[in-house]
């Protein structure tokens, strides 16, 4: 393999060799720009009406591409706590607070996401919560190499609260304004 590497090394141009020096440069997880805040921005589209966004320190945005509602729902509810939450607080008051973000992001009744948590939950409890947090993380992880403390941390990590590291520690969230309301009721 070596001796294949090296001469096909020695038989490319100078600009074969720059095209693919820069190739592996742009992957080089030590050259990018340090992700600086996390955004969630309200936008035009019909499956949800907010983006959550992972900015760097040139100002580049990363979306963050969720496979399903709830993992978006989870992982903007644990943006709206910055210090955590004990697993159980969701589910106080029937939902309540999941219910109305719910509704919020997605114009939605929060009757299927009832159920859904209810279906899940009597035959494991707290499935429904952990199952959308690892969904959540998992995409978070996938928008950017650099994006770990983006994503929600393991609770026992944290004595059982679940949060994200970069928040907790005082990093920078922009929310669209119309989530503020949704804040001081939380």
């Amino acid at each position: 393999m070596t001796k294949n590497l090296s001469d096909l090394i020695n038989n490319m141009t100078i600009d074969e060799l720059r095209a693919r020096l820069s190739a592996y440069m742009m992957n080089d997880v030590s050259l990018m720009p340090s992700l600086v805040a996390v955004e969630v921005r309200l936008n035009d589209s019909a499956s949800c009406r907010y983006d959550v966004l992972l900015i760097d320190e040139e100002g580049g945005e990363t979306p963050v591409k969720f496979h399903d509602r709830y993992s978006r729902l989870i992982y903007i509810y644990t943006l709206l706590h910055p210090q955590g939450y004990q697993h159980r607080k969701p589910m106080t008051n029937n939902y309540r607070d999941l219910c109305h973000l719910y509704s919020l992001l997605y114009f939605r009744d929060s009757a299927a996401l009832v159920k859904t948590i209810e279906g899940t939950d009597v035959k494991q409890p707290g499935h429904f919560l952990y199952h959308y947090i690892a969904q959540s993380r998992n995409a978070v992880r996938q928008a950017s190499p650099l994006a770990d403390k983006f994503a929600i941390d393991r609770p026992q990590s944290h004595n059982g609260k679940v949060l994200i590291p970069f928040v907790a520690e005082g990093g920078t969230v922009i929310l669209d304004p119309s989530l503020s309301i949704l804040i001081s009721n939380l």
